[in-house]
């Protein structure tokens, strides 16, 4: 989401403006993001507070087929000019800062990936009781018993399974 804020800039610090989001954001815009967006005019630059909810979608760790999740950003970002507004000279900004070009366009879009990115979980699932694949042929447990059980055989084991069986004699 760009918006102009040369006019914002251009008022006295205190001065808001509110906008509505309803678009796609993220690494590919696969996510689907809405809610309000609320800008204020400070003595350095524009305070973005913003809450959102968000589609975040991604594959299921389990079965690895298609997972959405839905959840709610909240930020709260200051962004600075790297111009003047009155008389066009540079200014300077921190180099991490979020900053708004000079057109006077200030971009949203790094900071909602960047909340997405914090707000996806670390196992994405399609749903909470979903069973995942077998890890011998791939098949999904939720369509049945692929016949390999739920773990599969590892050769290495065997010497220590014969020692085991033995000691149990």
């Amino acid at each position: 989401m760009q918006i102009n804020v040369a006019q914002l800039l251009k008022e006295p610090v205190g001065s808001k403006r509110s906008y509505r989001m309803d678009e796609l954001a993220g690494e590919n815009n696969e996510n689907h993001v809405e809610g309000e967006v609320n800008l204020t005019r400070t003595n350095r630059g524009i305070l973005v507070t913003s809450e959102l909810t968000a589609d975040i979608k991604g594959s299921c760790s389990r079965c690895l087929g298609p997972a959405c999740v839905r959840t709610t950003l909240r930020f709260e970002d200051e962004y600075y000019p790297i111009i003047d507004i009155s008389s066009g000279a540079p200014l300077k900004v921190e180099p991490d800062a979020f900053s708004i070009d000079n057109n006077h366009i200030l971009d949203l879009d790094e900071a909602i990936r960047q909340d997405i990115v914090m707000a996806t979980p670390t196992k994405l699932l399609c749903k909470t009781d979903c069973p995942g694949i077998c890890p011998v042929c791939g098949q999904e447990f939720a369509r049945g018993d692929c016949g390999h059980g739920n773990k599969p055989h590892d050769h290495r084991w065997d010497k220590l399974a014969e020692l085991r069986k033995e000691s149990r004699v």
